[in-house]
Parts: C-alpha cells; sequence; structure tokens
C-alpha cells in the first residue's frame, strides 16, 4: 500500500501544529503549577479540566485545519508550476 504525497504533507501539518502548541502549552503549564501551589486547590481542578477541554478541541481542529492548509498551499503551488512548465514547452 502506497501513502500519496497528500497524505504526508496532512500528517506533516498536522504534525507540525501539535509540535508548535505543545511549546505554547509548555509555558502555560508553568502558570496553572502557581496555582497548584497555591492553598485554593479546589476551584483549579475545574479550570483545569476545561483548559483540557479546550486544548483537546484546538488539538483536534489545529491539525485538521494545518493539514488541509498544507495540501491546499502544495496542490495550488504544485498545479502553478506544472502550468508554467507546460507553457514553457509550448
Amino acid at each position: 500500500m502506497m501513502i500519496s504525497v497528500n497524505t504526508l504533507i496532512f500528517i506533516s501539518g498536522g504534525l507540525l501544529f501539535l509540535f508548535v502548541f505543545s511549546w505554547f502549552k509548555k509555558a502555560a503549564i508553568v502558570v496553572f503549577k502557581k496555582e497548584l501551589v497555591s492553598d485554593n486547590q479546589k476551584s483549579v481542578w475545574p479550570k483545569l479540566f476545561q483548559v483540557f477541554l479546550v486544548d483537546w478541541l484546538v488539538c483536534v481542529v489545529g491539525f485538521f485545519g494545518t493539514g488541509f492548509l498544507f495540501v491546499a498551499i502544495f496542490n495550488q503551488l504544485q498545479y502553478q508550476f506544472l502550468y508554467k512548465l507546460v507553457s514553457l514547452s509550448i
């Protein structure tokens, strides 16, 4: 079974989004660690659950959105390159 170029570009776009988003989350975890150390721990856990749900949604939408964007850009550039190549050979 052969994987198409579009599939590879889609996956690489999604993985790139997850990699960049994880850098952002690393910084956010530092802020939440300070809140977890505080005395008011009962109010922190609902916030963390909400953050988890939002992050999950952002990861899913971002993965697919970035993947689609990478494939669309690749296809557009590919067709422009082929058009120029054909027009030069005529």
